[in-house]
């Protein structure tokens, strides 16, 4: 036998050894040292090896190799079940996802997501909405993130209720659509939310050409996104305005060009796809819908560009008439009067009046807004004098450290009533007013077929400055909103009312005053116009964008006490430390 043959025959022993047991390796061991005792000659040593024992290492490196081709094998079937279980899972849950889809947002800040909120209301529905996008799928998305986003809520929509379905149109290949929806105003990437109007019986209502009428809600593409902050401030403190209605007015009133040039200066903040198209829906499937017509043509001063963002997210329809031209449309809920420079004429005080009447049967709104920028309007106190509410001359102020800020006339309202204030803890809540005329009740409580009552008032040290020189011309509480309430009663025996709110300061309802989050401007005015219009409530409440931070943020009170702090104790302080110091050094 070769070296080579003993080296390789010597190693498979070794590996043969150890692989055996540890109490054969020791026997074996044993067993060596007596036969090495027995056989001092080499040649016995030889002689007395059994030649079986060479065959062992053969016969177990065999053994090893079946048992790898066996578990091999084994190994081969388990992987082939396991593919085919996947396989089969795959095929299953793809059949289970088509019919009943689910989807999960794993981005940050779900911003592909719908809120729990919407996703409740969305649920809720059940007319048929359709969502027109006005573009390709592909193109629509491609615009940037924020469409894209949109597209996913629209997604999301539709999975989550049946009744809510979307539909793509290239307006370039179906040029024709646009003279279907003239009114709305339609172009490229436009997108609107639409369903059929039915009426009390649950039928399609049809125009006098037979054609279905439709409740349609247009979502721009500037509802889409919400600007930051900084920017929307000082827009608003610079020019009166909303950063979207800026924008708007930079880009030539281009909302394509408008929204890209937003997202693309960086003024855009985030997403607003779930609020947007959340009202739209709320507009188009609420039961008992409400219109608002805003009257105009008299040079009215009150800021409403806030107002009206709210009222239409909260699913209020909004309208502008021109009470110099137009008669107040038939199906008009709730008319808004901003606060008139000028004063109205008999015929435009007659539709008012009208309006408000209904013919006897009550059931209208009226909110009228003054304001100390307004010229002497003798109709109107006239009109509002019949439902014994005037507003006077002046504007309200307070003594009360704690209930103005800066200026006297910088006021914070905190008297406020619990009627139609169901959305509201009065208890807890603050109201901002600035230069409010003081509102006056000629009759409080019931008169008649009417009922007076104070809805907001100022404290008790309150008084009204004249507007010249700035000197009280009353003193005592005073009143910055007040409701007068007129009933007509059905054959049925029950009520319909018709209300006339009115406000005395328009920056009650001004964008800045109802945007800052401080205050319950907001909720409150919301609040009261659910209540009169007797709007359906769904629990929710969409507020466009808010303002955390503004330039009221400390009261006069603590502004006292921070100059008592700073001037006044700190140098003290500083003062006192020092000339310790100084003494304990000059002593040592």
């Amino acid at each position: 036998m070769s070296e080579e043959n003993k080296k390789d025959m010597q190693g498979g022993e070794s590996e043969y050894i150890e692989s055996k047991p540890a109490a054969d390796i020791l026997a074996d061991v044993i067993s060596g040292e007596k036969n090495e005792d027995k056989t001092a000659d080499p040649e016995k040593k030889e002689s007395a090896a059994d030649p079986e024992d060479e065959e062992k290492p053969k016969k177990a490196k065999k053994s090893r190799e079946h048992k790898k081709l066996k578990h091999g094998a084994m190994s081969t079937v388990y992987t082939v079940i396991f593919v085919a279980v996947v396989v089969m899972v795959n095929i299953i849950a793809g059949i289970i996802l088509k019919r009943h889809p689910i989807t999960f947002d794993l981005t940050k800040n779900n911003k592909y997501s719908i809120s729990e909120q919407s996703e409740k209301y969305i649920e809720s529905i059940d007319c048929d909405v359709k969502i027109r996008v006005f573009a390709e799928e592909d193109s629509f998305v491609a615009v940037n993130d924020y469409t894209k986003q949109a597209n996913e809520v629209i997604k999301r929509c539709c999975q989550k209720n049946k009744h809510i379905s979307v539909e793509y149109i290239d307006i370039d290949k179906n040029p024709d659509i646009v003279s279907d929806y003239a009114d709305q105003n339609i172009s490229q990437y436009s997108i609107l939310a639409e369903s059929p109007s039915l009426d009390e019986n649950g039928k399609q209502m049809k125009d006098s050409n037979g054609k279905p009428l439709k409740r349609i809600r247009t979502i721009s593409l500037m509802d889409l996104i919400s600007f930051k902050s900084e920017f929307e401030t000082q827009v608003q403190q610079g020019y009166g305005m909303s950063a979207s209605d800026y924008i708007l007015a930079m880009c030539g009133n281009n909302e394509t060009y408008a929204f890209a040039q937003a997202v693309q200066s960086g003024y855009a903040e985030a997403s607003t796809a779930d609020q947007a198209f959340l009202s739209a829906l709320m507009a188009v499937s609420d039961p008992d819908p409400v219109v608002v017509s805003v009257l105009t043509g008299r040079n009215e001063s009150a800021d409403l560009s806030y107002l009206r963002k709210l009222l239409l997210a909260n699913g209020y329809s909004v309208n502008d008439v021109n009470i110099t031209a137009e008669d107040i449309p038939e199906d008009t809920d709730l008319c808004v009067i901003p606060a008139p420079s000028s004063d109205y004429m008999e015929a435009e005080i007659t539709k008012v009046d009208e309006f408000v009447n209904n013919g006897g049967n009550m059931g209208k709104h009226l909110m009228y807004i003054a304001s100390y920028n307004q010229q002497s309007t003798p109709n109107l106190d006239e009109f509002l004098e019949e439902y014994y509410i005037s507003v006077g001359e002046g504007v309200v102020c307070e003594n009360d450290p704690e209930h103005y800020y800066t200026q006297s006339f910088y006021t914070i309202a905190d008297d406020i009533s619990e009627s139609f204030a169901d959305d509201i803890d009065v208890s807890n809540s603050k109201l901002i007013i600035r230069g409010s005329r003081p509102v006056k009740l000629l009759a409080e409580g019931e008169k008649g077929k009417m009922n007076i009552e104070a809805y907001v008032k100022s404290t008790a040290d309150a008084y009204v400055a004249d507007l010249q020189t700035g000197e009280a011309i009353e003193n005592g509480q005073q009143v910055y909103a007040a409701m007068s309430s007129k009933v007509a009663f059905t054959d049925d025996g029950g009520a319909v009312y018709s209300n006339v709110f009115v406000i005395g300061g328009d920056s009650m309802v001004g964008s800045s005053e109802l945007m800052y989050n401080q205050f319950q401007n907001r909720t409150y005015i919301l609040s009261v116009l659910n209540g009169m219009t007797g709007k359906t409530s769904t629990g929710i409440t969409v507020e466009p964008k808010v303002i955390t931070g503004n330039i009221f943020d400390i009261t006069a009170e603590q502004i006292k006490l921070l100059k008592i702090v700073f001037i006044g104790l700190i140098p003290l302080a500083t003062l006192a430390a020092g000339l310790v110091i100084w003494l304990r050094r000059k002593n040592r």
